[in-house]
């Protein structure tokens, strides 16, 4: 029954909302540590830089164990765009740890991943609202991001680390008196839902994470898609433990948003899109256009009754291309030209 309540208010919640999605900024950067500078260390350090980043845009059981993505790997360097060291001293042992900072080139990448044939996540990606209990020294509270640095911290990174763009509660006066611990941590959600739908999100993430000699524990219920999972997560380091959280969150987002490559169904699309008055408004909608995971090239093709033209070659179906569209932020559709069937689009 008490499933079967939360199942409803869920329903209820994302009937009604209308999404926001965001494009994330930097999903083909990463830091990692570097033993040493030496070649062996280096290379090690970019093998596992890379596969940080395909565990952020990628779908599978375990994608370091697809074929393409295996020789990928074995060859990391070779789809490095820039790398940096930075000295980081352990202020405990004063040993000296070599952050490296790796930025992919992203366009090497995509088509490496359409290659794989798995499920690419692309840049365009909704928030979830994050509403976390902290319990320490026997006392539970709210997340205050100004008196908890540490675990809003730790949040942050744990989200970054997996691409998940979050969105942290206001807490500003009316929401303090509205949202009590006992309504984040119900079995009867109905006042977290009420309060989340400010924020219009598809996902809320909410949950406890309590501390205990030296480590954290934690419980979490991830309401998404009409569904809602729980797990909990055993006493480990604060980093790692948020890191186990985001992957589990990571994981159902991913596969429904992502787009399998089919190489086999690629096709072409004309789009005709208005209000591009620039270059660089051309350019810019060719850049994001060719983010999109389906698309294998976007060519421009001419200026039509004050419309651009773009052809795109695609793999999966139209409508999906239809739907990553209408996820950003950049696009507003206006149609089908019956003419040619080409899609119609606008500058937003």
């Amino acid at each position: 029954m008490k499933a079967l309540i939360k199942f409803l208010l869920v329903c209820y919640l994302f009937t009604t909302a209308y999404v926001q999605a965001i494009e994330i900024k930097g999903l083909f950067e990463v830091e990692v540590t570097a033993l040493s500078q030496s070649r062996e260390d280096r290379n090690a350090a970019l093998r596992e830089a890379m596969g940080i980043v395909l565990n952020r845009l990628m779908v599978g059981d375990n994608i370091n164990q697809d074929a393409t993505v295996k020789i990928a790997l074995d060859n990391a360097a070779s789809y490095v765009d820039q790398y940096q060291y930075d000295l980081n001293v352990d202020a405990k042992t004063g040993s000296g740890a070599r952050v490296m900072r790796v930025a992919f080139n992203e366009e090497m990448l995509m088509e490496l991943m359409r290659s794989s044939r798995l499920a690419i996540w692309n840049e365009i990606r909704d928030e979830v609202l994050v509403w976390v209990v902290v319990e320490q020294f026997g006392r539970q509270a709210i997340l205050d991001v100004d008196n908890n640095k540490e675990v809003e911290r730790a949040l942050q990174a744990a989200a970054k680390l997996k691409g998940v763009p979050i969105l942290l509660p206001l807490m500003d006066l009316e929401e303090k008196q509205k949202v009590l611990v006992a309504d984040v941590l119900s079995a009867y959600p109905e006042k977290l839902m009420q309060a989340s739908e400010r924020y219009d999100v598809a996902a809320i993430l909410s949950g406890k994470l309590r501390q205990q000699r030296g480590c954290w524990r934690s419980e979490w219920t991830l309401s998404f898609n009409s569904k809602i999972e729980q797990w909990t997560v055993p006493c480990l380091d604060l980093t790692e433990n948020l890191a186990v959280t985001f992957q589990n969150v990571y994981k159902p987002l991913a596969s429904f948003y992502a787009v399998k490559a089919d190489q086999e169904g690629m096709g072409v699309v004309v789009l005709k899109i208005a209000g591009i008055n620039s270059m660089t408004a051309e350019t810019n909608i060719k850049a994001y256009l060719r983010k999109l995971p389906m698309v294998s090239s976007v060519k421009w093709v001419k200026v039509e009754q004050g419309q651009h033209v773009f052809q795109l070659k695609t793999t999966g179906t139209q409508a999906a291309l239809q739907e990553y569209i209408a996820l950003g932020r950049e696009l507003r559709e206006k149609g089908v030209d019956m003419r040619d069937s080409s899609l119609l689009y606008e500058i937003k």
